[in-house]
């Protein structure tokens, strides 16, 4: 297995995620650690900020989708599972 090509594919699922925020979530402590964590290919920790921002603001499904696929592809089936349910609410 490729593994730099497996965690650009789960940081382009991530960033996808990222992308559905409104641009002042920029300001929320969850993305700004979202952010470093990012950077310091912490992927599962990185989708651990995205959720955590989820559980006070209003995401999409698109959102939820995303972070399905991210999971999906770090294996995390239970996770991947739970934003799929998340979406289809």
């Amino acid at each position: 297995m490729d593994l730099p090509k497996l965690w650009a594919q789960i940081r382009a699922d991530l960033e996808r995620a990222r992308n559905t925020l409104p641009n002042d979530a920029a300001d929320e402590h969850a993305i700004s650690q979202y952010e470093d964590f990012l950077v310091h290919n912490e992927l599962e920790l990185t989708c651990d900020m995205l959720e955590s921002y989820a559980a006070t603001h209003a995401v999409s499904k698109e959102f939820w989708f995303a972070l399905r696929d991210a999971a999906e592809k770090m294996e995390l089936h239970e996770r991947a599972r739970r934003y799929e349910r998340l979406a289809t609410v």
